[in-house]
């Protein structure tokens, strides 16, 4: 989550920084003006509004949205930053005309019967755990399969995204590697065409399956990407797609002689009890392999994604009035959030929070009391909203 920062500085004819030194030097010969202390004589009120965000912040939506056909990330519950990012997914369902014993995400592709329900994820980044959750759509009903339980086994998702770099990433080639339980198999458009680059299918625990070639990259690259996925027989569950730069092409013919390439289990990547990486996981980490981000999936053409949350930021922290003993400072929040001050008396060094008003609002407002004529006091903003995110701003300069 970002924290947004805004700078508002109360000059009044001299740089804070610039005039430190004389400011101690003063402080020397004016102890009782500047004694240590006087923070603890600073009380606070805070109020606020709290405004309903509008629609305009979900940007706009191409087709029409049913609560009931939609399911925002049931795997690893992330929300994208924007509608314009993400995948959209169908969740595929066994039929009666596929084989018993299931061994290839094709059969579900080819012959399982597809679901009216649109999925949309953020990532594809869900390390080896228990799936017991299912599907459950925006009004809260969870997804059955034919025989009405349930659905958290025996079922395929067909992704769809195009891949992109995002701002910092490097221009070159990418090793783009799966790391799945059970089958996956990924497909690139390329000349119109659709290719496939890995083949990690089959029953079998996390595998990492890896590409027989690296994929070229550019700030300007728009790559179609699908994947196809299914859950076998219950519990674990594994789905990341990871990626590597490399400064020139690479080609392998057998994928699996590199890297963990090949490596099955469900305890070497990850530890499936606390959904943590294991020093395998780290070695990958340290040769340069990545989880592809967020930022880096793009919805098909014609498709935005519903599945958005805003990133709490924080706008407009100005002073409002500053009289000695007192003084108002005003702030917003995009999102309904808490109000706090962190205040800094700049001769002394000492610094205070004032009591946390979690009365949750958008534009707050603070009154505080107990400020002493002549001090220079920085004055922070901090807020928390439901969730527990944490936004502040940067320190403005009080002289009151």
């Amino acid at each position: 989550m970002r924290n947004s920062m805004f700078v508002i500085c109360l000059i009044l004819g001299v740089s804070l920084t610039a005039d430190a030194k004389v400011l101690g030097a003063d402080s020397r010969n004016q102890n009782s003006r500047y004694q240590k202390g006087l923070l603890k004589k600073i009380s606070s009120k805070f109020s606020g509004i709290a405004r309903t965000p509008t629609g305009s912040t979900l940007g706009s939506v191409d087709f029409p949205i049913d609560p009931e056909q939609t399911v925002c990330d049931p795997l690893s519950g992330n929300a994208s930053s924007s509608p314009e990012k993400g995948l959209l997914a169908k969740l595929i369902l066994k039929s009666p005309a596929m084989p018993e014993k299931i061994s290839s995400v094709m059969d579900f592709y080819n012959q399982g019967d597809k679901l009216s329900q649109n999925i949309y994820f953020a990532d594809v980044n869900v390390p080896t755990r228990a799936f017991t959750e299912g599907f459950a759509n925006q009004n809260g009903d969870v997804l059955v399969d034919k025989d009405g339980k349930k659905l958290i086994e025996n079922f395929a998702l067909e992704y769809s995204s195009v891949l992109k770099l995002k701002a910092g990433d490097p221009e070159g080639h990418y090793e783009i590697a799966s790391l799945s339980d059970d089958g996956a198999r990924i497909f690139i458009k390329e000349n119109n065409q659709w290719n496939e680059l890995i083949n990690n299918d089959g029953v079998h625990a996390t595998r990492m399956g890896c590409p027989y070639r690296t994929v070229s990259l550019d700030k300007n690259s728009e790559i179609p990407v699908k994947i196809l996925y299914y859950q076998g027989p219950r519990y674990h569950i594994s789905n990341v797609l990871l990626w590597k730069h490399h400064k020139k092409a690479q080609v392998w013919k057998k994928p699996s002689n590199h890297s963990f390439c090949g490596v099955s289990s469900n305890n070497f990547f990850f530890s499936s009890k606390h959904n943590k990486k294991t020093l395998a996981m780290r070695h990958l980490d340290a040769q340069g392999w990545k989880v592809v981000a967020a930022d880096n999936y793009r919805m098909p053409a014609q498709q935005s994604n519903p599945c958005v949350e805003e990133d709490l930021k924080l706008s407009d922290f100005v002073v409002s009035s500053a009289q000695a003993p007192n003084a108002t400072l005003t702030w917003k929040t995009n999102i309904s959030a808490s109000s706090q001050l962190k205040i800094v008396n700049v001769y002394t060094g000492e610094e205070v929070l004032t009591p946390l008003d979690s009365n949750l609002v958008t534009d707050h407002v603070a009154n505080i009391s107990g400020l002493v004529r002549g001090i220079y006091y920085q004055v922070q903003a901090l807020s928390v909203d439901e969730k527990g995110r944490v936004v502040q701003s940067e320190f403005i300069n009080l002289l009151p």
